[in-house]
């Protein structure tokens, strides 16, 4: 310490060990910030169990005792508290638990949305991972050879306005004769491969349409649902007049049913959910949300990437998302 290049030596040692004591801190913080947010989150997952195991308990003793009223029986005093539960009734598998829970609330006709909404993904997802785990690959499955061959074989050039050119969307039926599209005009189409003409053109959004998708799968008789730059999400229902398969293409057509203003920002993706009853939207400023069909928002939530796309995992359980700076994200 007797000249100043050694004083400035030690200072500049002092504060890079109290630089990396700092950073070495954060990182414990957000480990610890981490694992409480787990815990309460599990420990909220059972609360929510054990209130639903309680109501089921009470109703089960009240229609016990209203039975053995009505028999002249009189109903036994129990010694536990209405509120207390006693280790064994505790003591449960937690899969069982899950299960009986979800059947609960899909038979609540009360039962709050956002339940609704789990319990009947928790269904879908168990009904559909037992077949899609034991599906055999087909024998006429196209190879990854043979795609790197595939050819174009057609091409449509009569979709959507001239002034506005541009398909910013696709999605096509099970069948896969009809196409819907979403373009820079504002207006979503269903093109029919067969028929080789434009079926229905809806107009509504004021700004380009940047998702549309089926409902269910897709169809003549199927809803449609769009998503636009305007912020707003459109449901249409379809005519009477498509339920024939003979209807001609004046005959066919959708009409605006609902609209969905969730979003403060440009519309993203759109996604159906297995179940058939509800699908999920995504903004450019991170935010997306759960629907159903009829048009209802189930709940919402964000995250702090702009999202580009969203989708659904094929038993229903889990979301995802595709963010503008490059990452895949689950919403679970």
């Amino acid at each position: 310490m007797t000249s100043i290049p050694a004083l400035l030596s030690a200072f500049q040692n002092e504060w890079d060990a109290l630089v990396l004591e700092t950073f070495t801190l954060k990182q414990q913080y957000q480990q610890v910030r981490q694992e409480l947010s787990q815990a309460l989150y599990q420990n909220d997952a059972a609360c929510r169990v054990a209130a639903r195991l309680l109501k089921e308990r009470d109703e089960a003793r009240e229609t016990l005792a209203a039975l053995q009223a009505q028999a002249g029986v009189e109903a036994p005093k129990s010694s536990v508290p209405k509120n207390h539960v006693a280790d064994s009734e505790m003591d449960v598998d937690d899969s069982a638990t899950a299960t009986e829970a979800a059947a609960a609330g899909a038979a609540d006709d009360d039962q709050d949305p956002e339940e609704a909404y789990y319990a009947q993904a928790a269904a879908t997802a168990k009904a559909l991972s037992k077949t899609r785990v034991k599906r055999e690959v087909p024998a006429d499955l196209v190879t990854p050879d043979a795609w790197k061959t595939a050819a174009e074989s057609a091409v449509v050039e009569a979709l959507h306005t001239s002034t506005k050119l541009g398909i910013l969307c696709v999605d096509t039926d099970k069948s896969g004769d009809l196409a819907l599209t979403g373009g820079l005009d504002n207006h979503a189409e269903v093109y029919s491969r067969t028929r080789d003409q434009t079926l229905a053109t809806l107009k509504g959004h004021t700004k380009k349409v940047t998702a549309a998708i089926w409902v269910g799968e897709g169809g003549l008789e199927q809803h449609i649902i769009t998503g636009s730059a305007d912020k707003s999400i459109r449901i249409w229902s379809p005519k009477a007049g498509n339920s024939s398969e003979d209807s001609s293409a004046r005959q066919i057509g959708w009409t605006k049913d609902s609209i969905v203003k969730h979003h403060a920002a440009e519309i993203a993706g759109l996604a159906m959910h297995p179940c058939g009853e509800y699908f999920a939207s995504a903004a450019t400023d991170g935010s997306w949300a759960i629907h159903t069909t009829a048009g209802a928002t189930v709940f919402g939530g964000s995250i702090e990437s702009p999202i580009t796309k969203i989708a659904f995992h094929p038993d229903g359980m889990f979301l995802g998302v595709g963010t503008r700076d490059g990452y895949a994200k689950i919403v679970d």
